[in-house]
């Protein structure tokens, strides 16, 4: 999806709050801000996606701080607050009536875990209060049934232990799983470090893009990612940024929480309603 006006003020602050959550001082805030407006200022079409635009920023930040990952700390937090409550929601996911879809819900409403766009409580996170929006679960349990294999293109750090419930439950129903993590450290998206640290590489076959762009924009992702997004049956992608980038292919969903008014429009939903969509 392309980038609408009211996306580039929601990257600066993206920008802010990031800084915010990792106390950068004041004066070096002010000189990463300077550089990403120069940035923005620059593009004369919004011609890519917000999670394309947004990308460049984050690198900003990187280089302006001399960090290759400036969220670390705040995405050890987060896998460590989600592991926490991990025996509850699995046991609330494998006793209830309908074990999948407790568990796309779940992982829908973890989403919300992205402090760069939000603050997030962590009252929130232990009580989760599922809003459906659009969810086209019966079409996802009959494109689900007839796969053998579907790859989760991850989203955030401590997001990933709601997807590894949601890995459990799809292998439970004997479909090989893959999931997707970021080639290197982009805000708070998930990496292969993370994936290990929440012990996903356990229960499912973990890779990377290859990308450090927001999002997965397949033209920067390698060439062993590509061959996985095309090659397997059903893909999950999860959060705004995966949605506003995939490229079309047969049985693709979307799995998030709207956190934008540009997002919710996208998707004829309310802010904070989680939604499965399928997009081709």
């Amino acid at each position: 999806m392309k980038a609408k006006p009211e996306c580039l003020p929601c990257i600066i602050n993206q920008v802010l709050n990031g800084m915010e959550k990792i106390k950068v001082p004041e004066s070096k805030r002010e000189e990463v801000v300077l550089k990403v407006i120069n940035y923005l200022s620059s593009i004369k079409e919004l011609r890519e996606s917000p999670a394309y635009y947004a990308s460049f920023p984050q690198r900003i930040l990187k280089e302006s701080l001399h960090l290759e990952d400036p969220f670390y700390e705040q995405k050890k937090l987060a896998n460590r607050v989600a592991l926490e409550i991990y025996p509850k929601v699995r046991g609330e996911v494998f006793s209830s009536k309908d074990p999948l879809e407790r568990a796309l819900e779940l992982s829908a409403y973890a989403n919300l875990i992205d402090f760069a766009v939000r603050k997030v409580s962590l009252e929130e996170i232990r009580r989760p209060e599922v809003k459906k929006g659009v969810w086209e679960y019966q079409e996802f349990k009959r494109d689900l049934k007839e796969s053998k294999s579907v790859l989760i293109l991850g989203d955030n750090a401590g997001e990933i232990v709601f997807d590894k419930v949601l890995v459990e439950v799809l292998r439970s129903l004997n479909k090989e799983v893959i999931y997707a993590v970021k080639g290197k450290p982009i805000l708070n998206d998930a990496t292969y470090e993370d994936a290990k640290e929440v012990s996903l590489t356990e229960v499912c076959k973990v890779i990377d893009n290859g990308s450090d762009m927001v999002g997965t924009l397949l033209r920067d992702c390698s060439k062993e990612f590509k061959e996985f997004y095309y090659g397997v049956d059903l893909v999950i992608s999860k959060g705004q940024g995966n949605y506003e980038t995939v490229e079309g292919r047969k049985r693709l969903y979307a799995l998030l929480i709207a956190k934008c008014k540009v997002i919710a429009q996208d998707l004829n939903i309310n802010k904070g309603e989680v939604a499965l969509k399928k997009i081709f």
